[in-house]
């Protein structure tokens, strides 16, 4: 009896300690979110005493969920995401409020581009964001060519970037028979951001400077920062003597990505983009027509000539790496497609997860990386389900 009572005075005095000790221990094993964290104190997460282990379940799982609660959940708009990482500074100069109005007074313009715009933003997006280049630049297509991929202009310039011809050779781009790389959304998407870079680079990280020679030539942005130095002036953009349409296309630019911020402000018509991939880059060694790979991804054939407009003449060519767009939600029925198997550079086999499956044993048994994979499903985390479908790269 005696023990009893010193056992149940020990367990009344340190069992709040003893209790989160144990808690603070499963916490960090089998709780992702760490909820011992101080972040978490104002949670409510103190010594409780559950009458049954149900209730310290239910307990538990209640405060998970309030935690997740509070984490920052990622937006599920593209806009919100561009919105919210634009940097580049927006002056109050009556040329990006002009352009401003201009926008708002035409909210059909806006309506048309951004229907354009929706295959192929994200893509870009994911492209810019990569080389942590400013966001701003994926609007540049919405001034360029209004997102128009088939678009010309009266100077040679073709595309959604609008490249001229010798400037895409600089850069990287072929012309072949019935075959345009400016209007090619992938290798026109590398060059235009390859010449930004590169401009940017000589242009000693001004941004405004590089988006600028981008639209009228390096030569001639140097030579008005070079006048405007002799004359003991400054040199930022705002400054200097360029020819109109230059004076007029980075204020164009700014007065979109504004908006774009302001878009609740101003109700803009701007058709809700989420942000996830859209489109899959398939890549053809063989002379295939657009029409056959279309079939064999269960496409209509003009919505593949849509996404793949610099094949002028509907087929790829062979002895080179054509790179096709496809419809994210199609890659499993073409690759499903024995008869894809034929053409295709890289080839995938689908597998069925099981129970027990992961990553890294799929990995080893198809001799290839849980990064191959993850990269192929677009996968953030190693976590894997039974029943669910995985694309497995297959040499």
């Amino acid at each position: 009896m005696k023990y009893r009572a010193i056992i149940f005075i020990s367990l009344f005095l340190t069992g709040c300690q003893g209790l989160q000790f144990v808690e603070q221990t499963a916490s960090s094993e089998t709780d992702p979110l760490h909820l011992d964290d101080p972040l978490f104190e104002s949670l409510g997460h103190h010594c409780v005493i559950p009458t049954t282990p149900i209730q310290a379940v239910e307990a538990k799982e209640k405060t998970v969920a309030t935690a997740q609660d509070m984490l920052p959940r990622r937006p599920n708009d593209l806009w919100e995401i561009l919105s919210q990482s634009f940097q580049l500074p927006v002056p109050d100069d009556k040329r990006v409020r002009y352009y401003k109005r201009w926008y708002l007074d035409n909210p059909h313009h806006l309506d048309t581009v951004t229907k354009r715009a929706e295959p192929f933003l994200y893509y870009i997006y994911q492209q810019v964001d990569q080389r942590n280049m400013p966001l701003e630049l994926v609007l540049l297509p919405f001034v360029e060519s209004a997102f128009n991929p088939k678009a010309y202009s009266h100077r040679g310039a073709a595309g959604l970037w609008q490249i001229t011809i010798p400037t895409g050779k600089t850069f990287g781009l072929e012309y072949l028979k019935g075959y345009d790389g400016r209007r090619d959304i992938v290798t026109s998407t590398t060059a235009a951001l390859d010449l930004l870079e590169y401009l940017h680079d000589k242009f000693k990280g001004d941004w405004l400077h590089a988006i600028a020679a981008y639209n009228t030539g390096e030569g001639r942005v140097r030579r008005a920062i070079k006048r405007n130095r002799a004359q003991q002036k400054s040199t930022d953009f705002w400054a200097l003597k360029l020819p109109k349409e230059t004076r007029l296309y980075v204020p164009k630019l700014l007065a979109m990505a504004d908006l774009i911020k302001q878009r609740h402000q101003h109700n803009l018509p701007l058709l809700e983009i989420h942000p996830q991939p859209v489109l899959t880059e398939v890549v053809v060694r063989n002379r295939v027509t657009l029409e056959l790979i279309a079939r064999h991804a269960g496409l209509d054939s003009q919505a593949v000539y849509a996404l793949n407009p610099g094949y002028l003449s509907g087929h790829t060519h062979a002895n080179r790496d054509n790179k096709i767009l496809l419809p994210h939600h199609t890659r499993q029925t073409f690759y499903n497609n024995r008869l894809s198997g034929e053409y295709v550079k890289q080839k995938f086999i689908i597998h069925d997860i099981q129970p027990g499956d992961s990553l890294s044993e799929l990995a080893e048994s198809n001799n290839t990386t849980v990064a191959r994979i993850m990269n192929a499903n677009d996968l953030t985390g190693s976590m894997i389900f039974a029943g669910q479908q995985l694309l497995i790269p297959h040499y």
